[in-house]
């Protein structure tokens, strides 16, 4: 029996590539996979205590002169022990019901057994399958594209053409995948994304936001976004949903400064009520963690949590942000503060009680 996912998919003539869908989708490293697969590491991306995993399955160069293998895909979401790593007799199970399901044995000519039927049973049976959210499917089959070094998906040129000039293309005809196309491609899609995206309806900048969380966008594109933020929040129709797809959208920038400059802003001036919002403050807990290393942030984040949400979302979005080692100690030194907000020293202790 096959040690790893890795090794029994190698031995079925495919490549695998291993994606993260949990925060947002990227990819993790051949060597990162085998070592959290072989339970040497913990999961390099946990979200929720499990790792998401999209596995992008493409036909070996040995199997490409079969015209009839194409690429598959699993979606996977395995469950973490308490030091974030896989748990090895979830990993023996699943492995084994895979290799019973490829095994030739199994399929000997007239016994009636089709052995892609098997494995997708397999697949279902094991309990481990998930379905992504639309964004992050989308965003993933934009990704996995790429790196085949596939063609965009037929809705990229309408993303495109709407890029180019918003009032010349009826936002209502782009499909979601189109906008995928064109976060992932948003380097060369640049000049255009910066001229026009004031211009984006609030729908199709909301889905590309959702999309633009996954991409390093540099601070030209940053900007604009954060003007919409603000505007909106200086309107008479606030639409927080967008607000949220921003701080979504600027989450994996480089451009530090001014993301946490925002985050600052909507935290301690509290604009419209936005930082009472819980999916704000979800998108900044989910999206943003790496900026609540900063303790003046997660001083400010944790109070408006303790002070506008339930004690499960506070236990929810606290569990899941303990579990990162490089920021439990951050937030622990701002919990246990002899000078914390007292809604904050309630919230902590009733999440000590709950167990969480």
């Amino acid at each position: 029996m096959a040690n790893t996912l890795s090794d029994l998919i190698a031995s079925a003539d495919f490549d695998l590539r291993w994606f993260d869908l949990g925060r947002r989708v990227r990819p993790v490293s051949a060597k990162a996979a085998r070592i959290f697969e072989e339970g040497v590491a913990p999961c390099p991306y946990p979200y929720l205590r499990q790792a998401w995993c999209g596995l992008l399955l493409s036909p070996s160069k040995a199997a490409e002169e079969n015209d009839a293998a194409e690429p598959a895909v699993w979606f996977l979401r395995l469950p973490l022990d308490e030091q974030g790593k896989l748990i090895l007799p979830i990993r023996d199970r699943f492995l084994g019901s895979v290799q019973k399901a490829l095994d030739p044995a199994h399929y000997k000519p007239g016994n009636g057994h089709d052995p892609a039927k098997a494995l997708q049973q397999a697949l279902e049976d094991s309990g481990l399958m998930f379905t992504p959210a639309a964004d992050k499917r989308a965003v993933f089959h934009a990704k996995a594209a790429k790196v085949l070094r596939r063609s965009a998906s037929d809705h990229f040129p309408a993303a495109k053409a709407y890029a180019k000039d918003p009032a010349a293309f009826p936002w209502e005809q782009l499909a979601l995948q189109g906008l995928a196309d064109l976060a992932v491609d948003w380097e060369k899609e640049r000049e255009n994304l910066i001229a026009n995206l004031s211009r984006f309806a609030t729908p199709a900048l909301i889905s590309l936001c959702q999309c633009l969380e996954s991409e390093a966008i540099d601070h030209q594109l940053v900007e604009p976004l954060i003007t919409r933020a603000t505007q909106n929040l200086a309107s008479d129709a606030v639409d927080f949903n967008l607000v949220t797809a921003v701080i979504r959208g600027i989450s994996l920038s480089p451009a530090t400064g001014m993301r946490q400059q925002f985050l600052n802003w909507l935290l301690t001036e509290n604009p419209a009520g936005a930082a009472n919002q819980s999916e704000v403050l979800a998108a900044i807990g989910s999206r943003c963690n790496e900026d609540l290393l900063e303790p003046e942030i997660a001083k400010t984040w944790l109070e408006r949590l303790s002070d506008s949400q339930t004690q499960d979302t506070f236990n929810l979005l606290l569990t899941d942000l303990l579990f990162l080692p490089e920021l439990r100690n951050v937030l622990l030194g701002v919990l246990r503060d002899p000078e914390r907000q007292e809604s904050v020293a309630v919230a902590f202790g009733r999440f000590l009680q709950s167990g969480a």
